[in-house]
């Protein structure tokens, strides 16, 4: 008897795995999938730059030669004085930061299509 409870035990839970790895490539296909789709509706789209902070036009089409000041210009930047901070994000990864004053002494950055640039009130 106690054998015949072993082996259903172990077939039982031989099937809760295969179950789960069932689970798992089923949810690995469709993530797979949507990032398949993701990519092609990104590469469908004009390439832009993203501004975070008060503006009125978050996304910006890019453009060749778009500089850090032409986006921040061309998002329509709404504060009442100088940014504290402006960070630009490339990839991921902040490939700069400066003080808001800087803009104005003529410490510009190019930009590239995907940035992302933050604006700190």
């Amino acid at each position: 008897m106690r054998l015949a409870i072993g082996i259903f035990a172990v077939l039982f839970l031989a099937g809760c795995v295969s179950k789960k790895q069932a689970d798992l490539q089923a949810r690995q296909a469709y993530m797979a999938g949507q990032a398949q789709a993701a990519k092609q509706w990104q590469s469908q789209r004009p390439p832009e730059v993203v501004v975070r902070g008060p503006v009125r036009n978050p996304v910006v089409p890019w453009t060749e030669g778009l500089t850090l000041a032409k986006a921040i210009v061309d998002a329509d930047y709404t504060g009442y004085m100088n940014p504290h901070f402006v960070r630009v994000i490339r990839n991921g990864l902040m490939i700069e930061e400066m003080k808001g004053i800087d803009l104005l002494h003529h410490h510009d950055v190019p930009l590239e299509p995907g940035d992302i640039v933050d604006i700190v009130p």
